[in-house]
Protein backbone atom coordinates (compact mmCIF):
# COMPACT_ATOMS: atom_id res chain seq x y z
CA UNK A 1 0.00 0.00 0.00
CA UNK A 2 1.19 3.67 -1.02
CA UNK A 3 2.01 5.90 1.78
CA UNK A 4 0.15 9.09 1.93
CA UNK A 5 2.93 12.24 3.47
CA UNK A 6 1.94 15.62 4.19
CA UNK A 7 4.27 18.86 3.60
CA UNK A 8 4.31 20.62 6.61
CA UNK A 9 3.74 24.53 6.73
CA UNK A 10 7.41 24.64 6.84
CA UNK A 11 8.06 22.28 3.94
CA UNK A 12 8.89 18.98 6.15
CA UNK A 13 7.88 15.71 5.37
CA UNK A 14 7.92 12.64 7.52
CA UNK A 15 8.22 9.24 5.51
CA UNK A 16 8.01 6.18 7.71
CA UNK A 17 9.09 3.03 6.58
CA UNK A 18 6.58 0.50 6.41
CA UNK A 19 9.14 -2.66 7.36
CA UNK A 20 11.52 -0.84 9.74
CA UNK A 21 8.89 1.77 11.11
CA UNK A 22 11.68 4.32 11.64
CA UNK A 23 10.81 7.94 10.40
CA UNK A 24 12.50 9.91 8.19
CA UNK A 25 12.29 13.50 7.99
CA UNK A 26 13.29 15.98 4.95
CA UNK A 27 13.18 19.16 3.72
CA UNK A 28 11.36 19.85 0.54
CA UNK A 29 13.41 22.73 -0.17
CA UNK A 30 16.16 20.35 -0.19
CA UNK A 31 15.23 17.95 -3.14
CA UNK A 32 13.97 19.81 -5.79
CA UNK A 33 13.01 16.60 -7.63
CA UNK A 34 10.23 16.53 -5.17
CA UNK A 35 9.19 20.42 -5.59
CA UNK A 36 6.67 19.30 -8.56
CA UNK A 37 5.76 15.46 -8.19
CA UNK A 38 2.67 13.73 -6.73
CA UNK A 39 4.46 10.78 -5.67
CA UNK A 40 8.09 9.53 -5.17
CA UNK A 41 9.91 6.26 -4.50
CA UNK A 42 11.79 6.48 -1.07
CA UNK A 43 15.11 4.26 0.34
CA UNK A 44 15.05 3.99 3.74
CA UNK A 45 18.43 3.34 5.31
CA UNK A 46 17.55 -0.09 6.36
CA UNK A 47 17.38 -0.65 2.65
CA UNK A 48 13.87 -1.13 2.18
CA UNK A 49 12.10 1.09 -0.72
CA UNK A 50 8.42 1.65 -1.03
CA UNK A 51 6.24 4.83 -2.38
CA UNK A 52 4.58 7.71 -1.10
CA UNK A 53 1.88 9.88 -2.19
CA UNK A 54 3.06 13.61 -1.59
CA UNK A 55 -0.03 15.68 -0.26
CA UNK A 56 0.38 19.49 -0.60
CA UNK A 57 -3.13 20.46 0.89
CA UNK A 58 -3.46 23.01 3.16
CA UNK A 59 -5.45 21.30 5.66
CA UNK A 60 -5.17 17.53 6.33
CA UNK A 61 -8.67 15.99 5.44
CA UNK A 62 -10.41 13.27 6.80
CA UNK A 63 -12.13 10.56 5.27
CA UNK A 64 -16.39 10.48 5.84
CA UNK A 65 -19.34 9.22 4.74
CA UNK A 66 -22.25 11.69 5.34
CA UNK A 67 -25.53 12.01 3.53
CA UNK A 68 -26.96 15.00 3.45
CA UNK A 69 -28.47 17.56 1.07
CA UNK A 70 -27.41 20.95 -0.50
CA UNK A 71 -29.95 24.55 -1.88
CA UNK A 72 -27.89 26.07 -4.74
CA UNK A 73 -28.59 29.54 -3.70
CA UNK A 74 -28.34 32.52 -6.48
CA UNK A 75 -28.93 36.16 -5.51
CA UNK A 76 -30.28 35.34 -2.57
CA UNK A 77 -33.00 32.88 -3.20
CA UNK A 78 -33.18 29.14 -3.68
CA UNK A 79 -32.65 27.82 -7.26
CA UNK A 80 -32.01 24.27 -7.22
CA UNK A 81 -31.77 21.73 -4.61
CA UNK A 82 -31.30 17.90 -3.83
CA UNK A 83 -28.88 15.24 -2.05
CA UNK A 84 -25.35 14.53 -1.27
CA UNK A 85 -22.74 12.77 0.33
CA UNK A 86 -20.05 13.98 2.29
CA UNK A 87 -16.80 12.38 0.69
CA UNK A 88 -13.99 14.08 3.56
CA UNK A 89 -13.57 17.30 5.41
CA UNK A 90 -11.19 19.49 6.02
CA UNK A 91 -11.04 22.50 9.00
CA UNK A 92 -12.02 25.22 5.54
CA UNK A 93 -14.25 22.85 3.54
CA UNK A 94 -15.43 19.77 1.77
CA UNK A 95 -15.28 17.07 -1.02
CA UNK A 96 -19.04 16.32 -2.04
CA UNK A 97 -20.69 13.96 -4.34
CA UNK A 98 -23.93 15.10 -5.68
CA UNK A 99 -26.79 12.31 -6.29
CA UNK A 100 -27.37 13.57 -10.07
CA UNK A 101 -25.70 15.78 -11.91
CA UNK A 102 -26.70 19.55 -11.57
CA UNK A 103 -25.91 22.66 -13.93
CA UNK A 104 -23.38 23.82 -11.04
CA UNK A 105 -19.88 26.08 -11.90
CA UNK A 106 -17.00 27.25 -9.99
CA UNK A 107 -17.81 30.19 -8.02
CA UNK A 108 -21.57 29.21 -7.31
CA UNK A 109 -22.19 29.36 -3.31
CA UNK A 110 -24.32 25.94 -2.11
CA UNK A 111 -26.08 26.04 1.12
CA UNK A 112 -25.17 22.51 3.01
CA UNK A 113 -26.78 20.41 5.63
CA UNK A 114 -25.54 17.04 6.89
CA UNK A 115 -25.44 14.96 10.44
CA UNK A 116 -21.96 13.83 11.74
CA UNK A 117 -21.87 10.72 12.80
CA UNK A 118 -21.05 11.62 16.31
CA UNK A 119 -23.35 10.46 19.60
CA UNK A 120 -25.51 13.50 19.42
CA UNK A 121 -25.99 13.19 15.19
CA UNK A 122 -24.58 17.14 15.20
CA UNK A 123 -26.47 19.11 12.43
CA UNK A 124 -24.40 20.89 10.27
CA UNK A 125 -25.35 23.62 8.25
CA UNK A 126 -22.48 25.56 6.18
CA UNK A 127 -22.65 28.05 3.32
CA UNK A 128 -19.64 26.77 1.01
CA UNK A 129 -18.65 28.23 -2.41
CA UNK A 130 -17.63 25.46 -5.18
CA UNK A 131 -14.08 25.68 -6.30
CA UNK A 132 -13.44 22.26 -8.10
CA UNK A 133 -16.06 20.15 -9.88
CA UNK A 134 -14.98 16.59 -11.22
CA UNK A 135 -18.47 15.03 -12.36
CA UNK A 136 -20.50 14.56 -9.49
CA UNK A 137 -17.78 15.32 -6.78
CA UNK A 138 -16.97 18.58 -5.71
CA UNK A 139 -14.62 20.81 -3.94
CA UNK A 140 -16.18 23.34 -1.88
CA UNK A 141 -14.98 25.87 0.68
CA UNK A 142 -16.48 27.49 3.71
CA UNK A 143 -17.75 30.90 3.02
CA UNK A 144 -17.05 31.46 6.84
CA UNK A 145 -15.67 30.14 10.11
CA UNK A 146 -16.40 31.03 12.96
CA UNK A 147 -15.66 30.33 16.55
CA UNK A 148 -19.02 31.32 17.53
CA UNK A 149 -20.58 29.64 14.94
CA UNK A 150 -22.04 25.69 16.29
CA UNK A 151 -21.56 23.95 12.80
CA UNK A 152 -17.73 25.12 13.25
CA UNK A 153 -17.60 24.55 16.92
CA UNK A 154 -18.83 21.03 16.00
CA UNK A 155 -16.42 20.62 12.86
CA UNK A 156 -13.74 21.27 14.97
CA UNK A 157 -14.12 19.47 17.96
CA UNK A 158 -14.87 16.32 15.50
CA UNK A 159 -11.79 16.52 13.64
CA UNK A 160 -9.33 17.64 16.59
CA UNK A 161 -11.47 16.26 19.46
Amino acid sequence: MTQKVYITRSNLVTFTCPKCEQPRVINIADHPELEKTDKAKVKCPCGHKYSVIIERRKQYRIPTNFAGEFRQIVEGREEDRGLMTVLDMSRTGLKIKLNVKRELKVGDKLFLEFRLDDAQRTLIQKEVVIKKIFGLELGVEFTSIHPSNPSDRALGFYMFG
